[in-house]
């Protein structure tokens, strides 16, 4: 499936050459990962005083630069492989490479480098048995963007 080389790099190291994975829908026209990558962070709130004998709160006039709070960022994978035996080396080489440390995401159509870890896995579904032929298999990742405003 060469449509699917240069569509995904993680460390500079493209995914689908190098573990068979790539980002995945559920269905047809499903955009969830590209809505995790775009959605943009929540601010952190700015420090206002509310007393007790005034309605609302009191804020600066002039308001401090705004800053993002971290976020968890939740993508689906499918990894496939020519055989049962090449399918189970592709995803453990995949997990060793989430656990890794720290790991730059960048993906086709998304801009910049997203600088993240691997915080857990959910969801692991085998779409082929496991057996003659081609195997595939998706799951959830949910990595952990200490600071969104570096990209």
């Amino acid at each position: 499936m060469e449509a699917l080389k240069g569509l995904l790099f993680i460390n500079d190291i493209d995914a689908y050459v190098a573990y068979g994975a790539f980002l995945s829908a559920d269905r047809r026209g499903e955009f969830r990962n590209l809505s995790a990558l775009l959605t943009p962070p929540t601010m952190k709130p700015y420090v206002a005083v509310a007393f007790r004998e005034e309605d609302g709160e009191q804020l600066p006039q002039q308001l401090p630069t705004p800053a993002f709070e971290a976020r968890d960022i939740d993508l689906r994978f499918a990894i496939v492989a020519d055989s049962a035996a090449e399918f189970m080396q592709r995803y453990a080489d995949f997990v060793a490479m989430l656990r890794s440390g720290w790991l730059e995401l960048r993906v086709a159509d998304v801009p910049g480098k997203i600088r993240v870890y691997y915080k857990s896995s959910t969801e692991f579904s085998q779409l082929t048995p496991i057996g003659g032929g081609a195997v595939a298999g998706k799951f959830n990742v949910k990595f952990r963007e200490p600071n969104p405003a570096s990209r």
